[in-house]
């Protein structure tokens, strides 16, 4: 007979979808945290095992598909969304031939459901009254998966907020206390266009310089306590020759500038070189600044902090999909406003989750703000 340990665990569906063995020991041991902070990124290459590539790549393609079949199936016409003070989408995006367009990858999908409409489903969820988002055989969270794939998908669920290995694997970014900032999937398909030289802010950006270039005087050695680090995990590879490699500039991080994160990015490597990057050195070694691009080899992930300027590359013609994973994190603000849960995961959802008393404590922990409430 099981003990009452063993039948919680059966019982948990998200217990249940773990991978145990799902990382290398030696690689994620292999972390050096000096380094770390002196480049501001982290290779964990070929960190995860079979079991774990093949169970990374089964929940990706799943959900994928989930996003897709959302976006074909439901009849987006005749949703109220006047009636929810939001604009009707363009009729023009929402033909079946646009839609199908749409599919196959992430960050592909029409601009009204990047913009309001997402915000509204992020908060609200688009799940009622009649008709709502169509799905066939799993339940609908009003949220489209790419933007909220641990709702979707018990094993990544499991991975970003309890799995013992990966929590690891983020304590020896942060420390004991880490709430989740954002986690999307980033399945760039063939054609896919990559993203320009870009940063992101932590918050609000009261810890960053406004100006997109800076100056010297933004400039220290210091690695600071405010952080927000991205984990991207790729199970079947980033390699260079096909398209869509991870591109850094190490000790970046140390002019704490998010590079053009809410403006136009149409930069290149040649653009950055003349521009951002034209008579800035690193804090530490006093070197001249350069561009470095990843070929990250199958079952790799990489760690980089989220104001650092990075892009991706085109993904060519014919190239096969590249499934990845986004998953960021930052440190607590000790100076936010009290709160119940971190932005970064749907209100609605989390609200009716706990309320129902399935919010297990690694999750309550992960989803909790900054300063929560009591």
């Amino acid at each position: 007979m099981k003990n009452s340990r063993e039948q919680k665990q059966t019982d948990d569906p998200v217990r249940a979808a773990r991978v145990d063995n799902l990382l290398r020991p030696e690689v994620l041991n292999a972390f050096d945290r000096t380094a770390f902070e002196h480049d501001g990124y982290w290779v964990w290459e070929g960190i995860l095992t079979d079991a774990g590539r093949k169970q990374f790549t089964a929940s990706l393609q799943k959900l994928q598909h989930m996003n897709d079949c959302i976006l074909i199936d439901t009849d987006w016409a005749s949703i109220d969304f006047e009636g929810r003070g939001l604009s009707s989408p363009p009729p023009e995006q929402i033909t079946p031939e646009f839609l199908i367009s749409c599919c196959g990858g992430s960050e592909q999908m029409p601009s009204f459901l990047r913009s309001e409409t997402r915000t509204y489903m992020h908060d609200h969820g688009l799940l009622g009254p009649a008709p709502t988002l169509v799905t066939h055989g799993f339940e609908s969270l009003g949220v489209m998966p790419e933007y909220f794939p641990a709702g979707y998908d018990d094993f990544i669920m499991d991975v970003t907020t309890a799995h013992p290995q990966m929590i690891g694997l983020f304590r020896k970014l942060f420390g004991d206390r880490f709430v989740l900032d954002h986690c999307l999937m980033l399945n760039r398909a063939a054609g896919s266009r990559g993203r320009r030289w870009h940063a992101h802010q932590y918050r609000e950006g009261q810890y960053e310089v406004e100006d997109p270039i800076g100056t010297g005087k933004a400039l220290t050695p210091e690695f600071l306590q405010q952080q927000c680090i991205r984990t991207l995990c790729y199970p079947e590879g980033a390699e260079g020759g096909e398209g869509a490699e991870l591109g850094v500039i190490p000790g970046s991080h140390l002019y704490r500038i998010p590079y053009k994160w809410n403006t136009e990015r149409p930069d290149e490597d040649t653009d950055m070189q003349v521009n951002w990057l034209k008579g800035k050195t690193h804090a530490i070694t006093g070197k001249p600044l350069e561009i470095v691009h990843l070929s990250l080899p199958p079952g790799s992930m990489v760690s980089f902090v989220h104001h650092m300027p990075h892009h991706v590359q085109h993904r060519p013609p014919g190239a096969p999909t590249r499934w990845g994973l986004l998953m960021a994190y930052r440190t607590p603000d000790p100076a936010a406003s009290p709160a119940k849960w971190t932005a970064g995961i749907p209100t609605h959802w989390v609200e009716r989750t706990a309320a129902a008393g399935k919010l297990s404590d690694a999750e309550h922990r992960v989803f909790e703000a900054d300063n929560p409430l009591n």
